[in-house]
């Protein structure tokens, strides 16, 4: 604590202590001055009024240090020591503010004749401030608690119980979103001050209520404009089912109810942590004596389902396979025996959603075939030419996830081909390109052109979309926060890293909030490309720290498509880092976790990588055997044109030429330069793809090439 801090807190005990007997117009400065006690700044005797003055500049400053200093001690006594954890619902987090502002009002009642003399300090204001000699700026206070009341004070504002509001207001925030940098701070002092004023004026009102009241304003006037007019949606079903509760545990009536909380959470995509929890706990209540009955099944059936959507999204893949399976089971076994086409239905939709877990699990082929399952029996009853109807809805999902599935799994041209082909069904279906369920299509589509070697493509696509969505959507929803991942891939694909830092940096997708709310594999994701772009923009210490604490705490599932891709992108930046043997030790454990088929593309880069690290290390034959298996992958799956293909032609075209070699460089660049459409209408390598600009030069300094020459365009006018 420095000096002035010191001096100021004396002065605020030396105040309290007069003011708590005294009335203010009756309070003189040379009493206060003579109240302070400062024993270690080596003056005795009596400090004077000008001395008082100096330190604190007006009475204003005075009684509002006097008020810090008797709340603090209050809240001392009667207050709760340690920082409040973020509260598990919006009912809670109300009731945590509405108890934080209890304590303000009971020390409002137990220190009356105070605060009313404070009241009246606080708006005083000196005749020697309104002399035009009076220095016109504030004075200069210690950024600390004590300095921000006096500032305040100076202000003609009370903050007193800003340092016992900020945190819980803080805790109560982080129980529905993501509050910004000094957020809880700046509610706190408005709070602070409306709370003293409103306090004062009714000496006689109930505390509870007092408290209530002043609770029920920070939740319309600082919680609502930031998290969302959803949170209403949440709070009053959350009552609802706290009501429901109270007729007794286990009933109908608190089914409906907890089934009301469960869609307001999932309605918005963000807290999907907790949406996976109510639906277990709504699970749990749908098992209770009508669980046998048709509409008992076809809710537990759906709730499973549910519960599967949002652990997918977060990302506990176990988890929501088992939600998924436990779904499938019931629709096969017991949906079945009553309602046949139902049951039909519900068992296409789990085999839609398990589809979904394989391709993030790193089994997009496997994953494929059952989403494929699933679109065939849905394709009978979506054939209407026009409209929109439930069963269309359920099978452009399912051609959407296919489309995605064939992509993760290497067929990209057949990938990007249905993924296009959705987009023009939604569209002429739905006819408004800027309904949520284009957009949707279109940032799919964008995934795929990713994916296919179009990144300059994917980019725009990406951006106009996903502004659109989140324009409809929360910001620390889980879907615009995918829409900035993937913008950031298409960056990092195009080399350009203070892009992908600017786009991360500025969402919430990077904060340890949503790691453990939304979703912590879209997070992850995150940090992947965040470290790749870092080590891109030449700082790759940071990114090996980054991408090693990940790969530690991901650990635990060796396998997972999620844990081998932050593995391979540890080895790129450990052999970008010049540690090809560190480089090529990673990317052994990678190999060692890989399965066929898995993931095809996954194991293409571990085997681009491998190649690479051993040309490093000087081993021309284990390269050569490496780039062999890649080729070979095309067995897989693999599009022959598939841009890891092709780059892993590139490796072996650019080793030629710097050994000295020009024997084939012609074969090996040809299908990177080619410009023919393949059959998504697009040549292999987009217009400015970084590899295809590399291979460009290659042929170019090499001589031996034959660059492809395009038609000479003519412009008619000219003609």
């Amino acid at each position: 604590m420095s000096a002035q801090e010191r001096r100021l807190s004396a002065i605020g005990e030396a105040a309290a202590g007069v003011l708590r007997h005294t009335d203010y117009h009756l309070v003189r400065a040379e009493d206060v001055a003579s109240a302070v006690r400062l024993s270690r700044e080596g003056q005795s005797g009596r400090r004077s009024a000008v001395w008082l003055y100096n330190e604190v500049k007006s009475r204003r400053v005075l009684v509002a240090l006097a008020l810090h200093h008797a709340f603090v001690e209050f809240a001392d006594r009667n207050g709760p020591p340690e920082r409040p954890a973020t509260p598990g619902s919006l009912v809670e987090a109300r009731d945590l503010v509405t108890q934080a502002l209890l304590l303000v009002a009971r020390f409002h009642r137990t220190e009356a004749f105070l605060t009313q003399q404070v009241q009246l300090g606080i708006g005083d204001i000196a005749t020697s401030e309104k002399r035009q000699s009076a220095p016109q700026g504030p004075p200069s206070w210690p950024d600390s608690a004590m300095g921000r009341a006096a500032a305040a004070g100076w202000a003609g504002r009370v903050v007193a119980y800003a340092d016992h509001l900020a945190p819980v207001i803080s805790a109560a925030a982080h129980a529905v979103c993501l509050p910004p940098p000094g957020w809880a701070r700046a509610c706190a002092e408005k709070l602070s001050d409306l709370a003293f004023d409103a306090l004062t004026d009714d000496p006689d009102g109930p505390v509870d209520r007092q408290a209530a009241a002043l609770s029920a304003h920070w939740y319309e006037r600082h919680l609502i404009p930031l998290a969302g007019t959803w949170i209403n949606d949440l709070d009053v079903a959350e009552r609802a089912r706290d009501v429901a509760r109270r007729g007794g545990d286990g009933t109908s009536a608190e089914a409906d109810a907890q089934a009301n909380v469960l869609r307001s959470l999932l309605d918005t995509g963000i807290l999907l942590e907790r949406a996976a929890r109510e639906a277990g706990e709504l699970s749990r209540l749908l098992s209770g004596p009508e669980a046998g009955t048709e509409t008992g099944l076809r809710s537990r059936c759906d709730v499973r389902s549910r519960m599967g959507l949002a652990l997918l999204r977060y990302g506990d893949l176990d988890a929501a396979r088992a939600g998924f399976e436990s779904s499938l089971e019931i629709a096969e076994t017991e949906v079945k025996v009553n309602d046949p086409e139902s049951a039909a239905s519900y068992a296409a939709r789990a085999r839609h959603n398990l589809g979904e877990v394989l391709v993030e699990e790193g089994r997009p082929v496997e994953g494929a075939r059952l989403i494929e399952e699933a679109r065939s029996a849905r394709a009978k009853g979506a054939d209407a030419a026009t409209g929109v109807s439930s069963a269309w809805r359920r099978f452009t999902l399912t051609a959407q996830a296919a489309a995605r599935a064939a992509t993760r799994a290497g067929r990209v041209a057949d990938g990007l081909a249905q993924a296009e082909a959705v987009v023009a069904d939604r569209q002429a279906r739905l006819g408004d390109t800027g309904d949520i369920n284009v957009v949707a299509a279109r940032v799919s589509l964008g995934e795929a052109l990713l994916e296919a070697g179009q990144p300059i493509e994917a980019r725009h696509l990406l951006q106009e979309a996903g502004r659109q969505r989140a324009d409809l959507l929360q910001p620390t929803a889980y879907w615009p926060n995918h829409d900035t991942v993937r913008m950031a891939q298409a960056e990092l694909a195009l080399r350009d890293p203070s892009a992908v830092l600017r786009l991360l940096e500025r969402a919430p997708v990077l904060d340890d909030w949503f790691a453990a709310r939304v979703s912590f594999r879209l997070w992850a994701e995150a940090r992947v490309a965040h470290a790749l772009a870092t080590a891109l923009g030449d700082d790759p210490g940071a990114a090996l720290d980054a991408l090693s604490e990940l790969a530690a705490l991901l650990a635990a599932a060796p396998s997972d498509a999620l844990v081998l891709s932050v593995r391979r992108a540890l080895a790129e930046v450990q052999f970008w880092n010049g540690d090809a043997t560190a480089a090529a030790a990673t990317l052994k454990k990678v190999r060692a976790a890989e399965t066929d088929p898995g993931d095809p593309p996954g194991r293409a880069r571990t085997l681009l990588l491998t190649a690479r690290c051993e040309d490093a290390r000087g081993d021309e034959g284990a390269a050569r055997r490496h780039r062999a298996a890649l080729a070979g992958l095309t067995a897989s799956g693999l599009d022959a044109a598939h841009p890891l293909l092709l780059e892993g032609r590139y490796d072996e075209a650019a080793h030629r030429f710097e050994t000295g070699r020009f024997d084939g460089l012609d074969d090996l660049l040809a299908p990177l330069l080619d410009r023919a459409p393949l059959s998504h209408g697009r040549p292999p390598l987009g217009d400015g793809h970084p590899l295809f600009l590399r291979a460009a030069t290659l042929a170019d300094r090499s001589g031996a090439v034959r660059l492809p020459r395009p038609p000479r365009q003519v412009l008619w006018e000219d003609a």
